[in-house]
């Protein structure tokens, strides 16, 4: 199992109940993936961390505005 830090310009703040299908999915990056371009389309960003098995996410420890 591994721990990952995920941002998206979405916020879900019940992302643990529906996991797998939440809209963060769309548009999410990893932090090294977030060019200046990218920051500024959107006005917010939240980050995430997920708990994945494999390439499977598992749970949702927290998250935050950014």
């Amino acid at each position: 199992m591994t721990v990952e830090t995920v941002l998206s310009p979405i916020l879900d703040k019940h992302m643990n109940s529906n996991l797998n299908s939440s809209l963060v999915w769309k548009s999410a990056f990893k932090p090294e993936e977030v060019t200046e371009d990218i920051r500024r389309k959107h006005n917010s960003w939240y980050e995430y961390t997920i708990k994945f098995d494999g390439l499977k996410p598992i749970q949702c420890t927290k998250y935050r505005e950014v």
